[in-house]
Order: C-alpha cells, then structure tokens, then sequence
C-alpha cells in the first residue's frame, strides 16, 4: 500500500458553519495567536488518531463532528467522521469511526475503537496488515500492537513538547516497554516473541525462596525504620506542627537587629574612649604644668625673701655710727660710708617684678586649677556612659544575640529532624510499596525484561548518530558532541542529560529526537508513519503561560536553524506544526502556510472553527 498524508480536518454541527483545513504533503505550518483554534487542530488530528480527548465542547462551540481526509500518493483517498457525543456529565468521544474509503484494501462502514478495528485499520496505512504481538512489561507479558502504542513517536502536543521523559515513551500509558517493543518493530519488523523465557522448576523454585528472602528483608528494614521514627519524634523540642522555616527567618531578623544594636553600641564606646583618652591627655599636661606653677612659685618665694632681705639688712646697716674692731688684730678701724642708694633701688625693682609675676602666676594657676576640675569632670561622665554602654553590649546585646543564635541551631536542628522523619517516611513508603509488589507478583517464573538491550547496535547508533548531527546543524550553542543513552533512552548533550535543561531547551530537543526518528524509519525503517505533528516546538510566545525564563528559551538562532533544516530536509514526509510566531530569518517558499489572525477581514483567516468568535 502507497504512502498516505493528511489532506483535510473538517468540523461541523447541526447550527455551524462547516469548517475545513487543506494540508499537503511535506511542510505545514499553522500560524497564529492564542486562541484561534491551531490547538484545535492538533487536538482533531489527535482524536481522528484513535485518542479518547476530545478536541472541543460541543456546548462551546456547536461543533460535533469532526473529519480527516487521507490520500495516498498514487492517488487513493480516506475519509474517517466521528461524533463528539454530548452527556450530562460531560462530552465523551463516539467509539465508532465511519470509514469512507476507494482504498482497495480498506471496506467502507463503521469501525469501532473498542475492539480494535479502526486501529488495525491506521496501521494498515503503514503497511502493518498482520495482527503483531509485541512484548509489554518486563516481566515479561505480551499483548496486541495498537496503534496508540507508537502513535506517540508522531506526535507531539503542546502539554508533552518539553517534557522531562523521553519522547520514545508514550505519556498516555507510562509503558516504556511497549513503548520501546513498538519502535523495535517499526525499525527491524522483529515483534521480539522469541524473546520470551522459558523456566525451569529449580529456577521457579529458587525465585521463590528469593522472593521470601526480599520480603523479610523489607519488613526488617521498615521495623527499623518505624524504630528510628519514634526515636526522632520524641526528640523534638518543641511543637512539631509549627513552620520552622518561619521562625527561623523571624529569628534571623531578629539577630539581624541585634547586630546592628551591638555594631551601633560598639561604635558608640569606641568614640567614648576616643574622647577619655583625649580627655586623659590633656588632664595629664595640665596636672603636670600645675607642678611646675607650684615649684615656680616657690622660686618667687625663695626670692622675694632674699631682696626683701637684702633691703632690709642695707637700711639698717647704713644708720651704724660706731668703730668697729679688727677681727684679726683686734685693733681698730675706721667705717668709711658707702653709698647703698642704686644698689637697694635695684632689689626693690627686682622684688617689684617678681611680685608681678607672682600676681600672673596665680591668675594661671587659678585657671589650671579650673581647667582640670572641669577635665576631670568630663572624664568621670565619659567613663560613666562608656561603663553604661559596656553594661548594655555585655549583659543585655550579646547575651541577647547568642540566646538568638542558639534558638535557630534549634530550630535547624528540629528542621533537619523533621527532614529525616519525611526521608523516613518516603523511604518507609518505598519499602512497603516494594513489599505490596513482591508479595502481589503474579508470575514467579518472569524474567526481567529490558527492550533496550534487544536493539540492535547499527539501529541505535544510526538513531543517536543521526541526532548529534543535527544538533550540530541547528546551530546548538557550542556545538556540543550529543547522542541518545541506550540507558535512558534520551538526549544527553555534551555531557548534560536532558531533563536537566529548561523546558524551551527540551521542546527543542524533543522535537529534534523525533525528527530524527521519522527520517530513521524513512530510509531504513521496516514500516514508516511518513508523518510528524508538533504544537509549538520552540514555544515562541507561550513562554510566559509555561514559565519559561529567559535562560531556559531556545536562541534566535537555534529557532531558525531548526525550521530551515526540517524545511530542506523533510523528505517524504508529511510535517505539520502549529506556532504562534516563526523565525523571520526562514526561506517558507516549500511550506503550506496556513496563517490565522483573529482579524475580520483581513489577509489571514480568522481561525479554525468558522462560527466560533473569541
């Protein structure tokens, strides 16, 4: 059977204008603003896929059916109709598919969803004719490849675009294994049937004994657990239900002012001794010029006695009329007078100015005397206030700050406590659901399982090779070396895993991996869907409504790389992607570009759902 592409999504109701959207073959881009019905578009494609969402209310919008249109490329044509069903609890979407068909190999009528016709019937448009048993579980259990299983591989709504997992597993069912089995398939034609073990009895017989053995061992661990819960719990201090998160910031406000209480009171007893150390000086300079004052007065002393001496003793001297013996001899002698007059003048003026300078001395000594009473009255209140701050820095501040500083080593305490009881807790939880499925494992003979490890090396290497090529081409910062781990089955670029990369990063990534995958089983693939739907890739202006930072958003360049390459390189493939905004910098002449504007009358179409005005 020849390749099929989507030619047309149509939606009508009873009271509405019927609404169609033209798609071709290779690239389609649906662009516009919020709100005017690209989502509905995808979400169509989506429902016409067998998916039980559906697209929109028919109490909203009137619209209760919708269509898709298929063509092969030798010319063949598909029409698929089904009814969007209103209830009392809500819409539910119709299980029976009304096939239109000139396809030989396909029977016109109804097909049902619930017992897997329809899906049969979208995997014999890839060629898959025979029913095909693929491996589920790891235990391992088999069960009916459906097209839902691998429709993941093809698209891509808006709510999974970045998603964390690998885009290889299917977000509906969380069955990486099927998952896995699905695109092993599509990539070798190898359902993985002969993979199935076989057990003996003695195997059967030891898994058993292995199985009590885990058991008992988990029940061991989770009393010890339970143990170590009581112990903590009744080492808290204080009410366990209080936000310690709280009291701790609460209490480090409060150090917070204290501290600057202290550095304040601190800063204030530096200046204090600043001023008494000054004070100190200048009071030792004026107790020392005090001593010299005194020792200098009573050189004035010791001088005015011996003028006034000198005065006294030449006055009376003079007024002597008497001879006078010879001390030696013992004869007489005769008293010549001697004219004392410029001689006692002199003392007198010598006494004259020392009295002045004594009166002088006592002015200065008068104000020393001040001085240094009113000095050592400021360094007594200095000492007072700098004793006083001190007191309040040490028996009240400090005291006060390290009081605090030991409530939020409590607190901290408590808090890591209380991380220990939750790690308790969750590993507790771990322990019994481990338990709960040890003990509710409904095969004793299953072996484990991995899909990964039955890819063949050429498969995964040409998938992952493929991948850090384009990375490279679409202009990734740093052209870092990426591939896909065999491990985790996703991205890992230059050393970084992708789920540790922003959300606009893994929506870029995303939408790379599954490019890459659609080209793979193009060229080398046992079966290929030869389609690829994608909602907003590189999330242009949904990076508020996701709460993408700036940081997390793909470049500019990155943006244009990715669309100019998916443009060259989309092959036989059909492509369809719905966008608010695209990169200015993009040769669009190969694209179907379908524009929406949410504008009467104007170049573009107002929106998806004709009779539907926001």
């Amino acid at each position: 059977m020849s390749r099929f592409y989507i030619t047309q999504i149509a939606a009508s109701g009873d009271s509405v204008e019927y609404s169609t959207i033209d798609f071709k073959d290779g690239i389609n881009l649906i662009v516009g603003p919020s709100n005017t019905g690209k989502s509905y578009i995808i979400a169509c494609i989506d429902f016409m896929m067998a998916g039980k969402e559906t697209p929109f209310s028919v109490a909203d919008t009137g619209y209760s059916k919708v269509s898709m249109k298929m063509e092969s490329v030798d010319g063949y044509t598909i029409t698929m109709t089904r009814t969007i069903e209103e209830g009392e609890s809500g819409d539910k979407a119709s299980n029976i598919i009304v096939v239109d068909s000139d396809v030989p190999e396909v029977r016109d009528g109804e097909y049902k969803i619930s017992d897997g016709s329809y899906q049969n019937l979208l995997l014999r448009l890839m060629n898959i004719k025979e029913p095909v048993k693929i491996i589920s579980t790891q235990a391992p259990k088999t069960e009916d490849l459906s097209f839902r299983t691998m429709w993941h591989l093809f698209f891509l709504d808006e709510e999974h675009i970045f998603c964390k997992g690998t885009v290889f597993d299917n977000p509906k069912y969380s069955k990486i294994t099927a998952s896995l089995t699905s695109l092993l398939y599509l990539a070798s034609g190898d359902n993985l049937e002969r993979f199935m073990p076989k057990v003996t009895p003695e195997e059967l017989e030891r898994r058993a004994t292995q199985k009590v053995g885990v058991i008992n061992y988990l029940n061991q661990k989770i009393g010890e657990l339970t143990k170590k819960k009581e112990e903590l719990e009744s080492s808290f201090g204080v009410d366990a239900d209080i936000d310690i998160d709280q009291k701790i910031e609460e209490v480090l406000q409060e150090i917070e002012l204290i501290e600057a209480e202290i550095l304040s009171a601190t800063e204030k007893s530096r200046k204090l001794l600043e001023q008494i150390y000054s004070i100190s000086a200048k009071l030792q300079e004026a107790r020392y010029l005090q001593d010299r004052y005194k020792e200098l007065r009573s050189q004035y002393i010791a001088d005015t006695k011996r003028l006034q001496f000198i005065v006294d003793g030449s006055v009376k001297g003079a007024n002597v009329k008497r001879k006078v013996n010879c001390p030696f001899c013992g004869n007489g002698m005769e008293k010549k007078d001697v004219d004392r007059t410029d001689y006692i003048e002199s003392a007198n003026a010598e006494l004259a100015r020392i009295r002045l300078q004594m009166e002088d001395l006592n002015i200065t000594e008068t104000e020393t005397k001040r001085e240094i009473e009113s000095l050592e009255g400021q360094f007594r209140t200095l000492n007072i206030q700098n004793s006083e701050v001190n007191t309040i820095l040490n028996q009240k501040l400090k005291p006060k700050a390290a009081e605090l500083r030991v409530t939020v080593a409590e607190y901290k305490r408590i808090l890591q406590l209380r991380q220990q009881l939750q790690s308790i807790s969750f590993m507790s939880t771990e322990l019994g659901v481990d338990v709960f499925e040890k003990e509710n494992e409904e095969d004793e003979t299953a072996i484990k399982f991995d899909a990964k490890k039955q890819f063949d090396k050429d498969i995964w290497n040409a998938i992952s090779n493929e991948f850090g090529e384009m990375i490279k081409d679409c202009n990734y910062p740093g052209h870092p070396e990426s591939y896909i781990s065999i491990k985790t089955a996703d991205a890992v670029i230059g050393g970084k895993h992708k789920k540790n990369q922003g959300k606009g990063y893994r929506a870029y990534l995303n939408t790379i991996m599954l490019f890459n995958l659609m080209k793979y089983l193009e060229y080398n693939g046992k079966f290929a869907m030869h389609l690829l739907v994608l909602d907003s890739p590189i999330l242009s202006l949904k990076e508020k409504k996701h709460n993408i930072s700036e940081k997390e958003k793909a470049t500019v360049g990155m943006r244009t790389a990715l669309f100019q390459h998916m443009i060259n390189n989309c092959g036989d493939n059909q492509i369809i992607i719905a966008e608010n905004e695209l990169p200015s910098e993009v040769d669009y002449r190969k694209v179907n570009m379908l524009t929406f504007t949410q504008e009467e009358n104007s170049d573009g179409r107002y929106g998806f759902l004709k009779s539907v005005r926001n």
